[in-house]
């Protein structure tokens, strides 16, 4: 046990990540293609929302499309992933809170914040969406809070 503590420790972070990843996608029932296990290790390591295009560029374009596309596709299913809004109208995705989303439902109840200078997005925890259950005779598919302005990082610059 002593030995594989160790070993667990002194592995490095992209390993431990990969382990994790591959445990997901078994746990979710997809398929662990290298691919797949790199890009879902892609969104654990950065954090950040990710567009189609951020995915091919770190993968230096060295993946077909229409397989970024179906993984995005089936991480969302499972409630993995889910798309946040972007300022140039372009689809990007961001980690789903494990305690909050499964494959049955997607609960997203937070805010977006999209940066004017850096125009990356980020899922907003600590503001949540307000309750519209007073709304007699509509039935709401979906909410959006999106806030925009400056992230910290650039409002160092």
């Amino acid at each position: 046990f002593l030995l594989l503590f160790f070993y667990f420790c002194c592995m490095s972070l992209k390993n431990k990540a990969s382990i994790v990843s591959k445990s997901i996608l078994s746990k979710n029932g997809i398929s662990r293609t290298r691919f797949r296990t790199d890009l879902l290790n892609l969104f654990y390591t950065t954090k950040v929302s990710l567009s189609i295009d951020d995915i091919l560029k770190h993968f230096h374009n060295s993946i077909n499309k229409a397989t970024v596309y179906r993984s995005l596709e089936s991480f969302e299913k499972k409630g993995l992933i889910h798309k946040v809004p972007d300022s140039n109208n372009l689809k990007r995705y961001s980690l789903c809170n494990e305690e909050e989303c499964s494959e049955s439902s997607h609960n997203h109840n937070h805010g977006d914040f999209i940066c004017y200078s850096c125009n990356q997005t980020f899922c907003i925890e600590d503001i949540k969406s307000p309750d519209i259950t007073c709304l007699k005779g509509f039935y709401v598919k979906e909410l959006k809070l999106t806030l925009e302005g400056y992230c910290r990082d650039c409002t160092k610059i």
